[in-house]
């Protein structure tokens, strides 16, 4: 008796897996797909238990003075992209490889964790008119604008701040030039699903969030901006900084 439960049981996985290895639209394989995928089928969990779903990249671009005095944008670079350079088959990679990427994960929580009229404005800029030119708008401004909340507003804006720094030496050390303001954007994109990961077309659309200028309000110490200037002596062999000067507006 127990042989012939053993047999049908045998039979059924080898129906069942038949059935789900054909074409779509073959009969019966959609319940049979339904029923047996959750507990059978690979996902990208095959290779870590808590695998990171979405890949975020920070890019940023820069405002400087020329020597008429008019304004000069650069290009996007993507800092995230430089950093990353060499990443791929290191097991154990510097921190300064995923330091952007670090950054990106935690900026979005706090962007995330604001209201819809709230992330609506922090997208914009944060400069306003002062005489005959420009200043960041001040922090209590912002607050009042913003509304303190649970203390979510007062978390984005530090991590803002902070972005902005980190952008402004970076723009600094790439460009050459004493930076005015700066602008970033962070895109999040998905790899397409397991059983899609050979398909040349990319199963899902990027997210991007472009947040507004910046105005650089902070001092540069050489010797600082001299580190920025090794890790991208360091790491930008595709000369991204250079690109991005040369298709200056």
């Amino acid at each position: 008796m127990s042989g012939i439960i053993a047999s049908l049981v045998v039979l059924i996985v080898m129906i069942g897996t038949v059935l789900i290895v054909l074409p779509s639209g073959t009969p019966g394989r959609a319940v049979v797909a339904k029923v047996a995928l959750p507990y059978f089928s690979q996902t990208w969990r095959v290779f870590a238990p808590n695998i990171a779903k979405t890949n975020s990249t920070i890019e940023m671009r820069a405002q400087w003075r020329d020597d008429a005095g008019d304004l000069v944008k650069s290009d996007w670079v993507s800092i995230t992209g430089m950093e990353q350079i060499g990443v791929t088959g290191n097991p154990l990679p510097s921190n300064i490889r995923k330091s952007t990427l670090n950054a990106s994960s935690a900026y979005k929580k706090r962007y995330r964790a604001l209201d819809s009229e709230q992330q609506e404005r922090v997208r914009d800029t944060f400069i306003e008119v002062a005489g005959d030119g420009y200043q960041a708008i001040p922090d209590d401004e912002l607050i009042a604008e913003l509304g303190e909340g649970d203390g979510d507003v007062i978390r984005f804006l530090r991590m803002d701040y902070m972005l902005m720094r980190n952008m402004t030496l970076y723009a600094t050390a790439g460009f050459g030039h004493d930076i005015e303001r700066v602008q970033w954007r962070i895109t999040t994109s998905q790899p397409n699903d397991f059983t899609h990961r050979f398909d040349e077309e990319q199963q899902f659309d990027d997210s991007v969030i472009t947040f507004g200028w910046r105005q650089s309000n902070v001092r540069t110490d050489a010797s600082v901006v001299d580190n920025y200037r090794q890790v991208i002596e360091r790491f930008d062999s595709m000369g991204t900084f250079e690109k991005a000067a040369d298709n200056a507006e």
